[in-house]
């Protein structure tokens, strides 16, 4: 394609802004929306009569699919790619609860709730798109934060978790809202200057949400924040030997909380779950159990899965949550299960990209801070599964079940979109510009 002078009409300017947004992934999303009508369809059918529910999703899945694509790259060029990617995830999430679970309730509810998750990732790119982030806007949204994060206190019942409210007959989790809060709050803050003065607050801040949801006894989330924090604000502000020195104190910190959590009141069993991670398989506690079952079931699966429906996944406790990997690998098997893993190393790579290729330093540092909370999580529910680490109770993103993960993902992933959609309007106009003063391009 060629640009020469005043010349050539906004079709093809229009043309180039889409080539330079990477909207050439047809094959891409052929491939998922197939993948995705697929799994339906087999298990439509698997048991001798006709699954409704499993018929409907196979078609609204992939036209949701292509539905999501079109519509966001209707309003803005944002990369295809992340798009079709996060379909693919958070389709897999409701093919493999539909699969392992005996009920179909906690599918249909994923199914449910994807619909608001894909407005919440819309939202999110269109907000860093078109909002232009200011002073007090931040405030505000920081007080916000800090009160969502304080709500469980007064809202939780007796029966549900410290880090959960219940609202309208739903179980809500905060934190997970708040994560793609804080990576805004966070990248405006380490992108104000360079003295400790201007970026002191903003750490402050983290860390008291940090306090608050140990108090509510929400580890997963603890780690989760702390590594984000120290992640964006070495990026952020270059002081990379600051973030090491706040990492090894923590670490440090972290190995005396856990050697005497069992004389802490309320975290004895802190000490406990460690205890158990260390030889589940001599271990006489009941909670051993889920891990052992969770590792028989990923080596269950072989190098190609059980089949589709076929496996015995839903023995694993919480296998719905905290052991979704597991069934994907004894479901898909292991081979299918990297590809997995790789789907999430191509999202940060691209988010990267997108961050390198920002024009401001606050939508670099907002897209880093969103692909690496997103790929941190998912390493650590995978390593957990995997008994390389003990398990934080955080979930898979896009996969696992649950309402406050999918749609806090999917802000985290739109504020990408955003980004990305940004950096497509500026080469745009850098092209235009170039155009109007005679200049000639060649791709």
């Amino acid at each position: 394609m060629k640009l020469i002078g005043r010349n050539k009409d906004k079709t093809a300017i229009d043309n180039y802004r889409k080539l330079i947004s990477r909207a050439y992934e047809t094959p891409l999303m052929l491939l998922i929306m197939v993948f995705q009508a697929a799994c339906m369809g087999l298990m439509a059918f698997k048991d001798g009569g006709i699954n409704r529910f499993c018929v409907v999703m196979a078609f609204a899945l992939p036209l949701g699919t292509w539905g999501l694509t079109y519509v966001i790259n209707k309003l803005i060029y944002a990369d295809k790619a992340l798009i079709l990617l996060t379909a693919f995830l958070a389709s897999l999430g409701v093919i493999t609860l539909r699969a392992v679970l005996i009920s179909p309730a906690k599918a249909i509810s994923q199914a449910e709730v994807l619909p608001l998750g894909c407005a919440f990732m819309l939202l999110g790119a269109l907000l860093i798109h078109f909002l232009r982030i200011r002073g007090w806007l931040v405030w505000l949204l920081m007080v916000f934060c800090a009160a969502l994060m304080v709500m469980p206190f007064a809202f939780t019942t007796a029966s549900s978790a410290k880090s959960w409210i219940r609202l309208w007959g739903r179980q809500l989790q905060p934190s997970e809202f708040v994560k793609p809060a804080l990576v805004v709050i966070l990248a405006y803050g380490f992108t104000r200057g360079s003295r400790a003065k201007d970026w002191f607050v903003y750490a402050f801040y983290a860390a008291g949400l940090c306090v608050i949801l140990l108090l509510q006894k929400d580890l997963g989330a603890v780690l989760l924040y702390f590594l984000l924090t120290a992640a964006m604000f070495s990026v952020g502000t270059g002081r990379w030997k600051l973030a090491l020195v706040a990492l090894v104190f923590a670490a440090a910190v972290g190995a005396v909380f856990v050697s005497f959590a069992d004389r802490i009141p309320g975290f004895s069993y802190l000490a406990a779950r460690i205890d158990i991670w260390r030889d589940p398989w001599n271990s006489q506690r009941e909670e051993s159990r889920q891990i052992v079952q969770g590792l028989m079931s990923i080596s269950s699966g072989g190098l190609f899965g059980a089949g589709l429906g076929l496996s015995a996944a839903r023995k694993v406790a919480v296998v719905a949550s905290d052991y979704i990997f597991a069934a994907v690998c004894e479901e898909f098997g292991i081979v299918f299960a990297f590809s997995v893993i790789c789907v999430y190393a191509i999202m940060l790579i691209r988010g990267c990209g997108v961050a390198m290729s920002a024009r401001g330093r606050f939508y670099a540092l907002a897209a880093f801070g969103s692909v690496f909370e997103l790929t941190s999580q998912m390493l650590l529910i995978v390593m957990g599964n995997l008994h390389i680490l003990p398990l934080t109770g955080v979930t898979l993103p896009f996969v696992s079940e649950g309402g406050s993960s999918l749609c806090g993902s999917m802000l985290l992933i739109g504020l990408v979109l955003g980004v990305s959609a940004l950096n497509a309007k500026d080469e745009y106009d850098d092209l235009k510009s170039l155009e109007m003063r005679g200049g000639r391009l060649k791709l």
